[in-house]
């Protein structure tokens, strides 16, 4: 596989990966990561092999290798922004465990002292 080859296919991937995220699609978006990670791994290893004849990369091909990087630092971000909304669903869905009651310090009767209402629990 060429030099060229290799980097329009990481570039199609990288496509397929920005429409799964915007149609929030997660096993589209799994299925072409998996592809796009093989992909940019095969790319690495003939831009390796490019350089060990010693051919230089063209600079449209730079360019192209730069616009990528750019692209993935923006799906990091991306990913990263799905993974924070979604933590922030499931505490609102599911309480954490330990989580002190409304009233009181949440421990429960104790010897001597009279237990605590668990009616109502704080929203976290």
């Amino acid at each position: 596989m060429s030099l060229e080859e290799s980097l329009s296919a990481v570039e199609q991937l990288i496509e397929k990966v920005s429409a799964a995220l915007l149609a929030a699609d997660p096993q589209s978006l799994e299925k072409n990561s998996v592809a796009l990670r093989d992909a940019a791994a095969q790319f690495a290893r003939v831009l390796e092999q490019t350089a060990a004849r010693g051919l230089p990369v063209p600079a449209q091909l730079q360019k192209r290798a730069r616009a990528i990087d750019d692209m993935l630092a923006v799906h990091r971000e991306s990913l990263a922004r799905l993974a924070v909304n979604a933590d922030r669903q499931v505490a609102g869905l599911v309480p954490q465990a330990g989580t002190p009651s409304t009233y009181g310090d949440g421990r429960g009767a104790q010897p001597g002292k009279p237990g605590v209402a668990r009616i109502y629990k704080s929203a976290g």
